[in-house]
């Protein structure tokens, strides 16, 4: 992984077979900012998406690499970092889907940027009545 930062700017070139969530956790467990913003493009593999179903996560795995279209999200780091990313994904044929990133390897080579709120906290709660940890900020 390399690693530049400037004012509220951070970037990530994560190599092959790199854990893409464990390497945003990582790089934003140093900073110092509780807020920030996650965006990201490359390719990725042994991969899984879900989709939000009433509190459940309906999963789907992929091996084999897809183009990494798009990558977006948050993380609170109020405590160990809570990393909220979505992916966009292309299969061969450029078909395209996505939806919450649980898991996946970097293929060849990942861009991820962040951008810092500064003078920002902020957490993720458990909401009961929507079964899923929502974002609060303060």
């Amino acid at each position: 992984m390399e690693r530049a930062s400037a004012g509220n700017l951070l970037m990530l070139r994560l190599d092959h077979d790199e854990d893409v969530l464990g390497s945003i956790s990582k790089a934003v467990a140093q900073e110092e900012s509780t807020l920030v913003l996650v965006l990201g493009i490359g390719m990725i593999h042994q991969f899984e998406l879900g989709y939000f179903d009433r509190g459940v996560y309906l999963r789907k795995s992929f091996s084999e690499p897809f183009e990494l279209l798009s990558m977006q999200g948050s993380v609170a780091v109020e405590g160990e970092p809570r990393v909220h990313v979505h992916a966009t994904v292309a299969d061969k044929e450029h078909n395209a889907f996505g939806g919450h990133l649980l898991s996946g390897r970097a293929w060849m080579s990942n861009e991820i940027g962040f951008l810092r709120l500064d003078g920002h906290r902020s957490s993720r709660v458990l909401d009961p009545g929507k079964k899923v940890g929502v974002l609060h900020i303060e």
